[in-house]
């Protein structure tokens, strides 16, 4: 019950308050702000997105290279432990 009389109590604290009316001037140098507010060009965009293109071709040109060195270099470790020698027929 007291609890509830503290809540109506809260709830009714603002009754009596106007409301805050903002100067005319605010949302005009609200947008003012906005606009002058540094963008970033398209042509840094396209030159950032373009980098990261070659990256990732450059990454995967590696890792391909990497993979192709390693089965190469598996193949030839094996042609010489079984393959000692050339002679077919002892």
């Amino acid at each position: 019950m007291e609890r509830n009389n503290w809540i109506e109590t809260i709830l009714n604290s603002t009754n009596g308050l106007t409301p805050v009316v903002p100067s005319d001037n605010l949302f005009s140098k609200i947008q003012a702000q906005i606009k002058n507010k540094n963008k970033v060009s398209e042509k840094i965009i396209w030159l950032v997105a373009a980098s990261v293109a070659v990256l990732v071709v450059l990454n995967c040109s590696v890792l391909s290279s990497k993979t192709k060195k390693n089965k190469t270099s598996t193949t030839t470790y094996f042609e010489n432990e079984l393959n000692k020698s050339n002679q077919l027929y002892q």
